[in-house]
């Protein structure tokens, strides 16, 4: 049985929990003062100022001489490019693939981007569906007629999109399949707002896929993540992008990635 923890072992948890906020927030921020960190975290000024020095004396935040702010310094940055060298990221993302696949039933996927084309990595069917070629793994597809390489093709900026375009050997794979720039740069501009990109029989008829990219410390692409089903009703496709969006989120956060504060 656990015996419950003294109120000095509480008090020192609790204060690991906000050094570790204080840490999180000032990274999401760049630079903060204690009147910010306190705005955004709702705790005392008192015991921010003792936190933030104690993390600024141990080396973790540098501090502003003029204005007294607080930023990540070298030694926290040098931790955590050490932890997502640590990583086997691989073994992350067959994990990630394995509970999509089988809490959703469907096929899960990892490609990168490879040569102006996708190539698929892993590939994880709990269900042994097997009904497409495209989901095995060293299966290589084009960028622009797949939800994962859509969803890779949306980091690129429209200039950088073109170009990639004209390096293509773009033809219609089925009658859904975008075959003009302009039509794809319109996707695009969607698959950026949403966050997912959607293949609706693109690529293969019969074959309905839903993806996103993983994203590392760098806020770079590592890949993306996609799932595949033979149908794809307006109810599957909020279920399936929910899910997708939720556990490649996690893994891009346990890679080190951090959003954009806007």
């Amino acid at each position: 049985m656990q015996m419950p923890l003294n109120d000095t072992k509480m008090g020192s948890v609790q204060a690991i929990d906000r050094a570790l906020l204080v840490l999180e927030t000032i990274a999401q921020n760049g630079t903060l003062s204690i009147n910010d960190l306190h705005n955004k975290l709702g705790l005392n000024k008192a015991s921010l100022s003792r936190i933030a020095s104690t993390l600024y004396s141990n080396g973790y935040l540098n501090r502003d001489t003029k204005t007294g702010d607080f930023s990540l310094s070298l030694r926290a940055f040098e931790v955590g490019v050490q932890a997502v060298r640590n990583l086997d990221y691989i073994n992350l993302i067959k994990s990630g693939l394995a509970e999509l696949s089988s809490s959703l039933k469907i096929i899960a996927q990892f490609s990168i981007e490879d040569h102006n084309e996708l190539l698929c990595l892993e590939s994880f069917d709990q269900q042994n569906t097997g009904f497409s070629i495209y989901t095995r793994v060293g299966q290589r597809s084009p960028l622009y007629s797949t939800s994962a390489g859509k969803a890779i093709l949306s980091t690129y900026s429209n200039e950088e999109i073109i170009d990639k375009w004209e390096k293509m050997d773009v033809k219609p794979l089925t009658s859904n399949t975008i075959t003009d720039i302009e039509t794809l740069l319109k996707d695009i501009a969607l698959i950026r707002q949403r966050n997912y990109a959607l293949d609706l029989e693109e690529n293969e008829h019969g074959l309905f896929c839903v993806g996103t990219v993983l994203l590392n410390y760098n806020r770079k692409p590592i890949g993306a993540v996609s799932l595949s089903a033979n149908s794809m009703t307006k109810e599957e496709q909020l279920r399936y992008s929910e899910a997708l969006l939720q556990r490649v989120h996690r893994l891009s956060t346990m890679l080190g990635y951090t959003p954009i504060n806007t």
